[in-house]
């Protein structure tokens, strides 16, 4: 199932590690994760990387046709 719209994060990679898998709610926490690596791995430069976008094919979309209640269609 597709996700829902999502809030902009931020993950880090190591060059030359493997592909990063958790997500940071900010760039802080980013960065914090980011120092912490590097200072277990020296030598090795850690990237903060922030989401700029997002593509998702969709194949199936559900249209509900049933009959709404008109009260709900009035603004006050």
């Amino acid at each position: 199932m597709a996700e829902q719209h999502q809030a902009k994060f931020w993950m880090v990679y190591g060059m030359g590690q493997g592909a990063p898998v958790a997500r940071h709610k900010t760039f802080d926490s980013a960065r914090i994760e980011a120092e912490r690596l590097a200072r277990i791995a020296p030598g090795t430069r850690f990237y903060i990387l922030e989401t700029v976008g997002a593509a998702e094919k969709v194949d199936v979309q559900f249209i509900d046709l049933r009959s709404r209640d008109l009260d709900d269609l009035i603004p006050f």
